[in-house]
């Protein structure tokens, strides 16, 4: 197209209007900046960041108003948009030092180690580094140590961050890194010097404030402690956990009615009270029994104008208490009365589908929430039940996906990650779902109950020192829970650490607890054992034992060691003294059983247990006992009829309906077995045996594909396991899948460890033989026979002579 005179003349003249208010756009840019380090200077922060705004939206390549923009922000304390803007000076310079020395020092302070590396790399590869590079080279070989443990390592690091502390006396990052070597040494006094410093530097940081809390309570200098909480509080007043660790502290130190007056006066001080009161009422309910908390709940009723949040809270109480017709009542009046567009309805809702679950309404509860989703597809807590059941019906994928709409909401919501790991681990995603429950201790701030799930996967995969650290945090906010410390003390003894063993033991029997007492003697004993030998532990126990204070568990202590022992006098005399001291107490007969059980006096053993059956029915595990008396003699018929009896009295007991189970099967009554088993998992899918022996019987004895892959569903739990029957159930249905060549992994080990089970060696000669590895096979299947005997009616035995057969012609005819 050709332009005419006047065209070009108007082309041009627009481009030199818009080069002109490109010009004009920069200068007025570069004006506003100048305004900038003007009002900085003077002092006026607020408007010299509002001129920096201005910079930037005239012109966002102005790389050092960005950069001032970003410093100021980040002493202010708005890290997020500081990294913002200095990861945009970086993308546009990659090589500029300034902006990555800031990014790699936040990503530290924020622990985001990708990060780290990723802004440290130029700053470590530069061909002149700039200062604090030192610094961060430092940080990332201390971490590097950490991961590996490297003690030694750590301990020379945290000299050399000392010393550069000197000439960076205002470093935050090399606080951090003093602060943990000093207390991964147990240099406490130290550590609380350097937590010091960083207050000081930085007032502002809850995380220094919560550290110095944590030191102080593993010093247990409670008095520092608590004054050093209230100070805290003070400086955070918006710091709901560091009243709810004062109010712990001060009951623990006995001290309820200090912590009840705190408690009251933030309630007098805050505008809007009602969470501070929910924590006043839940604390009088532990301290003072659930009608004082009743009586204050009435009265909390009428000052906040009949609120339904507390009503539900009585509803609550009431139900806790064992009232559960009237809090059932009054919680679905609740419901009933709150408005469908309040935003409340759904979480009084979910309430009361708990209460239903609790008392066995599932399908209510099920109602309840479908309910809510329907509303809110969004709601947490209607997720996590909803996927609660998945989990259970063996769909942990769908479980999965509705978690991660909850950890949407909420990432830091620790009870959505427990469900998690649970649903990886019934995935057979067991590295998965140990991360979750990583992440989940962390995110609860290391609260007892999620710190034992995660330590407990530690512990089997023998990662010693981080349960060891695991534990170490949550006994900060937790000093006496019995069962953190004897998880701790378990540690130790598996590190034969035994000076901190015997910490542990001494810090038991300060709770002044009597199962506190009982597992503090067990610690004792197994230290003597393992550091002395058996003998200076034996004579210890005899010391326990035999005291004037001794109570029953060191008798039965040294009674277990009697017969460990072969002491069959010694421990019949220990036995008939315990039945002794309460003749009437059938957990006390119980004792005597085993111990003739132990010593194969069986039918001396069935009388004891007949005695306690007939006395106190419902006492099940004497039913089982005594059905192992019986069957120890030969007596099966007897044994049977003695299940049947014991089942009539107690027809939902679990261990009854497994013996139940294994009669029938050793009867070759598989659906009937299979049966039973299948009730058991529905009312309770999470027992790992009863899920292992119903899709062991599945995979075995049923050759349909439904079978086979509900079989698979319920076992897939049971990948990566290294219990043998576990292995022989997991393998053989990998193999009836057609995935022979990973079943015999699993096959082997479990028929070398269950060498006497003629149809594990079964299922290891099939797996053999469908990849071609004839020779092992035909040993396998002659193995297989040889312990079945020729009577054994089991139709795998018969398989197995056809197989052999085949094998064996096979052979003859290649030769």
């Amino acid at each position: 197209m050709r332009f005419s005179t006047f065209s070009r003349g108007l082309a041009l003249g627009t481009a030199m209007v818009l080069l002109a208010a490109c010009d004009s756009a920069e200068e007025r840019a570069e004006g506003h900046y100048t305004n900038s380090l003007e009002l900085i200077a003077a002092g006026d922060v607020e408007r010299a960041l509002v001129e920096l705004r201005n910079v930037l939206s005239l012109d966002e390549f102005h790389v050092e108003g960005r950069r001032l923009y970003a410093e100021t922000v980040r002493e202010r304390g708005n890290f997020s948009d500081a990294y913002a803007n200095y990861l945009r000076i970086a993308e546009q310079s990659p090589n500029d030092l300034e902006a990555r020395m800031a990014l790699s020092q936040m990503a530290i302070e924020a622990q985001n180690w990708d990060e780290v590396a990723r802004h440290a790399a130029p700053l470590l590869d530069a061909s002149e580094r700039i200062e604090g590079v030192d610094v961060i080279e430092l940080v990332l070989e201390f971490r590097a140590a950490a991961v590996a443990e490297d003690d030694q390592k750590m301990e020379a690091l945290t000299t050399d961050a000392i010393a550069l502390i000197d000439t960076n006396p205002e470093d935050v990052t090399l606080l951090r890194i003093v602060i943990e070597g000093l207390s991964r040494q147990d240099r406490i006094d130290d550590t609380i010097q350097y937590i010091d410093r960083a207050i000081t530097l930085r007032p502002d940081s809850q995380f220094f404030y919560g550290l110095k809390s944590s030191v102080l309570a593993q010093l247990e200098d409670f008095d520092t402690l608590e004054n050093h909480l209230r100070a805290t509080v003070a400086a955070f007043p918006d710091d709901a956990a560091t009243k709810g660790s004062l109010v712990r502290l001060l009951t623990a130190l006995g001290r309820p009615e200090t912590a009840e007056d705190f408690l009251r006066e933030q309630i007098a001080e805050a505008e809007n009270s009602l969470d501070l009161q929910i924590a006043l009422i839940s604390f009088i309910r532990e301290v003072r029994g659930s009608e004082a908390a009743l009586a204050e709940i009435d009265d909390s009723i009428e000052r906040y104008s009949g609120n339904a949040v507390l009503r539900a809270l009585r509803s609550g109480v009431l139900f806790d208490s064992g009232d559960r017709v009237a809090a059932i009542a009054e919680m679905q009046s609740i419901v009933d009365e709150a408005s469908p567009d309040d935003d409340q309805t759904n979480d009084f809702k979910v309430t009361l589908a708990r209460m239903l679950i609790a008392d066995g309404n599932e399908v209510g509860a099920r109602q309840l929430v479908e309910e809510v989703l329907a509303d809110d597809p969004s709601k947490a807590a209607a997720l996590k039940l909803s996927a609660g059941w998945l989990i259970d019906r063996d769909k942990a994928n769908d479980a999965i996906n509705k978690l991660r709409r909850a950890l949407d909401q909420d990432p830091q919501d620790f009870e959505a990650m427990t469900l998690m790991a649970q649903a990886h681990r019934r995935a057979g995603e067991t590295e998965l779902a140990q991360d979750m429950l990583s992440l989940a201790a962390e995110a609860s701030n290391y609260a007892p109950q999620e710190t034992l799930r995660f330590v407990r996967t530690l512990i089997a995969a023998e990662r010693l020192r981080p349960a060891e650290d695991a534990l170490v945090r949550s006994l900060r906010t937790a000093p006496s829970d019995i069962s953190l410390l004897q998880t701790l003390g378990e540690v130790y003894l598996r590190m034969q650490d035994w000076p901190r063993a015997l910490q542990v033991e001494s810090t038991l029997r300060r709770t002044g607890n009597d199962r506190a007492n009982g597992l503090a003697d067990s610690l004792r004993l197994q230290i003597l054992s393992r550091r002395d030998g058996r003998e200076q532990a034996l004579a210890a126990l005899e010391e326990i034992a035999r005291g004037s204070d001794a109570g029953v568990a060191a008798q039965v202590a040294l009674l277990r060691e009697r017969l460990r022992s072969g002491e069959r006098d010694e421990a019949l005399e220990i036995a008939n003294e315990i039945v002794s001291s309460q003749p009437e107490n059938p957990r006390l007969k119980m004792v005597l059983g085993g111990t003739q059980l132990a010593l194969r006096d069986y039918e001396e053993a069935e009388v004891t247990f007949s005695s306690i059956t007939d006395a106190e029915p419902t006492f099940e595990n004497a039913w089982i006992q005594l059905i192992r008396a019986q069957s120890s003699q030969g007596r099966l018929e007897a044994a049977s009829e003695t299940l049947e009896n014991a089942l009539a009295a107690n027809p939902d007991a679990p261990n009854l309906l497994w013996a139940k189970a294994t009669f029938l099967e050793r009867a070759n009554d598989i659906d009937g077995a299979i049966q039973i088993y299948s009730d058991m998992y529905e009312k309770n899918s999470g027992i790992l045996v009863v899920a292992n022996n119903l899709a062991s019987l599945l995979a075995t004895y049923k050759t349909d594909e439904e079978s086979l892959e509900r079989a698979f569903a319920i076992a897939r739990r049971l990948r990566g396991t290294e219990v043998p029957p576990f292995q022989d159930t997991y393998g053989w249905i990998l193999h009836r899948r057609g995935q022979s060549e990973e079943a015999i992994e699993y096959l082997e080990p479990a028929a070398r460890a269950l060498a006497n089970d003629p149809i594990v060696q079964y299922h290891l000669a099939a797996a053999f033989e469908a990849v071609g590895r004839s020779d092992d096979a035909v040993l396998a299947y002659q193995r297989a026979l040889e312990l079945a005997g020729e009577d054994d009616p089991r139709p795998q035995m018969e398989l197995a002579q056809s197989a052999l057969e085949r094998l064996s012609s096979s052979t003859v005819l290649e030769q």
